[in-house]
C-alpha cells in the first residue's frame, strides 16, 4: 500500500478534531469536513474547509490535514507545501493551512513562508485521535546574579557605600525590598543574559527615607545590577485543553472560554547551551496577535522577592516606571562564557 494512501485512511479520525478545534475557535464560520469541491480538474475533496465573512467579504480556507508520524514518516516536506499552493490557486482560496503535529523539514518552512501558506497542529488534552504530541524547541533563559547595589541622590549628599539593604526604610518597611522587586522586574522584561545594568528612579517631589543615623531626603533611588548566564535550548512537549498551534510563529491560540496551555518534560535546569535564540524570541514586547498566548521560561538564581514590599511605585515618575531597556547591545543578550 503506498504511503499517502495509507496517511489518508489514518488521517481521518485526524481530520475530526482538527475541524472540532477550527470549529470552536472562529463559531461564526461553516467549518466542513470532507468537503467535495468542483475545480478546474473536476471535483476533488477538501480535508477541512472553512467559509465565512470577515467585514462583510466571503473567505474561503482549505486546511490540508497530515496526520505523519514524526518517528517513521517524518516532518513534513516542501513537496506537500507546493501542491496545496497548486490546490489554493486551483480552488481560489483565500488563506490556506497545512495542520499537522510531526512538523515540518526546513524547506518545506522557508517555502511556506514565501508563498504565505499557513502551517499549523492541533491541540486537544486526552483526544485519543491526536496520536502525536507536538515537540518544538524552546529555550530556556538562566542567569545569575552577581551583584546588586542600591544607590539614593539625597540632599545633602550620603555615601551609602556598605550600607545593607535592610538598612534604608521607607514607613518602617525596607527599600531593599522595592530594589529586589524591580530588579526581577527588570531581568523579566528584557532578554539580558549578561552585563551591568543602572535603573534610575526620579521621585516626582523629595521623600524621606530613614537609616539607622536618622531620616534623609532623597529625589532619586538607583541601582545597579550585574549578571552572568546564557541560554539552553530544550525539546518539550505541548498541549491545551483545545487550540492551535503556530508553527511559523511559535505561538498558541486556544479556543474561547477556559482552557490551559501546557509545556512538557520541562527542566529548568538542562539544556543544550546555544549563544542565542532566533531573533524573533528576543524581541520585546512578545509579539502576539489576538488570542495568542506564549510563554518565555526564566531562571533566576542569587536573588529572592522580600515581602513586604512599600509602596514606593506611587513616588516615582511614570517614565522612569518603564523596564524595558531599548536598544540592547548584542552582547547583553549573548550566553556569557564566565
Amino acid at each position: 500500500m503506498a504511503q499517502g494512501e495509507l496517511s489518508g485512511k489514518r488521517g481521518k479520525p485526524f481530520e475530526r478534531v482538527v475541524k472540532e478545534v477550527l470549529s470552536t475557535l472562529d463559531p461564526r464560520s461553516v467549518v466542513r469536513q470532507g468537503q467535495w469541491v468542483t475545480g478546474p480538474d473536476g471535483r476533488r475533496e477538501l480535508d477541512v474547509l472553512i467559509e465565512g465573512s470577515v467585514e462583510g467579504v466571503r473567505r474561503r480556507v482549505l486546511v490540508e490535514c497530515k496526520d505523519f508520524n514524526p518517528n517513521t514518516t517524518g516532518p513534513v516536506g516542501i513537496r506537500f507545501v507546493d501542491a496545496l499552493e497548486s490546490k489554493r490557486r486551483d480552488l481560489a482560496a483565500d488563506v490556506s493551512f497545512i495542520c499537522s503535529n510531526a512538523g515540518f523539514t526546513t524547506d518545506a518552512i522557508r517555502k511556506a513562508k514565501r508563498v504565505g501558506i499557513g502551517l499549523i497542529a492541533v491541540l486537544r488534552e486526552r483526544d485519543h485521535r491526536i496520536r502525536f504530541q507536538v515537540r518544538e524547541e524552546i529555550y530556556i533563559r538562566r542567569v545569575t546574579v552577581q551583584t546588586l547595589t542600591i544607590g539614593l541622590q539625597t540632599e545633602p549628599a550620603v555615601k551609602l557605600d556598605g550600607v545593607p539593604f535592610e538598612a534604608i526604610t521607607f514607613k518602617g518597611v525596607s527599600v531593599g525590598n522595592w530594589v529586589l522587586r524591580r530588579a526581577l522586574l527588570l531581568i523579566g522584561s528584557n532578554p539580558i543574559v549578561a552585563g551591568t545594568f543602572k535603573a534610575t528612579h526620579m521621585l516626582r517631589a523629595p521623600v524621606e527615607f530613614d537609616l539607622l543615623t536618622g531620616p534623609l531626603m532623597a529625589t532619586r533611588v538607583d541601582f545597579n545590577l550585574t549578571i552572568s548566564g546564557g541560554w539552553f535550548a530544550q525539546q518539550v512537549g505541548l498541549d491545551a485543553t483545545a487550540g492551535i498551534y503556530d508553527w511559523l510563529r511559535r505561538r498558541v491560540r486556544l479556543v474561547p472560554g477556559p482552557g490551559q496551555f501546557h509545556i512538557k518534560d520541562v527542566d529548568l535546569e538542562k539544556g543544550d547551551p546555544i549563544d542565542r535564540p532566533p531573533d524573533s524570541e528576543l524581541r520585546v514586547p512578545m509579539e502576539l496577535r489576538r488570542g495568542e498566548m506564549w510563554t518565555n521560561l526564566l531562571l533566576i538564581k542569587g536573588l529572592d522577592a522580600r515581602e513586604p514590599v512599600p509602596p514606593i511605585d506611587e513616588f516615582v515618575v511614570p517614565e522612569d516606571l518603564e523596564m524595558v531597556i531599548k536598544d540592547l547591545p548584542p552582547e547583553a543578550v549573548t550566553s556569557s562564557r564566565a
